[in-house]
């Protein structure tokens, strides 16, 4: 696998998630499905177990994209927030679920993903760890979001997140195939003090009041990853004219994607991999 260029001929496709559209997200089974779909590479979520372990999971709670609600173990916990469990309790959990507006399964009002036998085990939550080596394996490059713990999370778990997930990459001898972005900035400066050479991402809102090279100067960071509902044609060329890459999320219509190539991005975040795959190859 060559080392990670974010700005090539040809716009690079980010499994949203893995493939959010095709498979559970943040699953082994949807990193599978994005590689399957022609995705370059994955855009996933880590966060901290209560035994600082490296976890691939969006929410900062377990509802939505686990059984933690109505399995046994999680009971009498309140809201079940992942910091407050260790990796080997949170793998007891299926995290097969669909949200209904992408469930492909026949049935609109079925969120549950009837999973084979043969990947019941890749549709647990997956250790940071884990996609790094099937990234490797599959020849894939990530995009690590390191997720905003600063909040409620306890400081012994949170203030080294963003050591934790350099030792990991350079554990799996990933550091010419990895972008780390976050939506909180000082993770990514704080990435590049301590390892310059790992290429960094900024991530904000869809409505982004501020001016995105003076962000990405300050912080000394290589790309820019908007949410792409506001974005123009001349906010997306002046961000390249300095040299940053731009890789907006989530877009997933044919028609949004062949204007943002059009402009200029390096990359699209989709939970569709095979529908960008098509528009880059028009």
């Amino acid at each position: 696998m060559s080392e990670l260029k974010l700005v090539n001929k040809k716009t690079l496709i980010w499994g949203h998630r893995g493939a959010r559209a095709l498979a559970p997200e943040n699953t082994l089974l949807a990193m599978r499905r994005g590689f399957e779909a022609g995705a370059d590479g994955w855009e996933i979520d880590v966060q901290t177990t209560r035994d600082k372990e490296l976890i691939v999971l969006h929410d900062l709670n377990l509802l939505r994209t686990t059984n933690a609600g109505v399995h046994p173990s999680f009971a009498g916990h309140g809201l079940p927030l992942p910091w407050l469990f260790t990796l080997k309790e949170l793998k007891k959990l299926f995290a097969g679920i669909f949200p209904r507006r992408l469930c492909p399964l026949k049935s609109p009002d079925k969120t549950w993903l009837e999973v084979p036998e043969s990947v019941a085990n890749e549709v647990c939550i997956p250790t940071l760890d884990e996609i790094l080596k099937l990234a490797d394996e599959l020849g894939l490059w990530v995009n690590i979001e390191i997720k905003d713990l600063s909040g409620p999370v306890p400081a012994d778990l949170k203030d080294d997140i963003v050591e934790r997930v350099l030792s990991c990459v350079g554990k799996n001898l990933m550091q010419d195939r990895v972008i780390l972005s976050s939506f909180n900035h000082s993770y990514m400066k704080r990435s590049k003090e301590i390892a310059p050479e790992i290429l960094t991402g900024l991530l904000t809102e869809h409505k982004f009041s501020g001016d995105p090279v003076m962000e990405l100067a300050k912080n000394k960071a290589d790309a820019w990853h908007p949410g792409f509902r506001f974005l123009t044609r001349d906010i997306v060329r002046a961000v390249r004219d300095c040299g940053f890459a731009i890789n907006p999320y989530t877009v997933n219509e044919a028609e949004d994607m062949r204007r943002l190539v059009k402009w200029g991005v390096t990359g699209l975040v989709t939970d569709s991999p095979a529908v960008a795959a098509g528009v880059i190859s028009e």
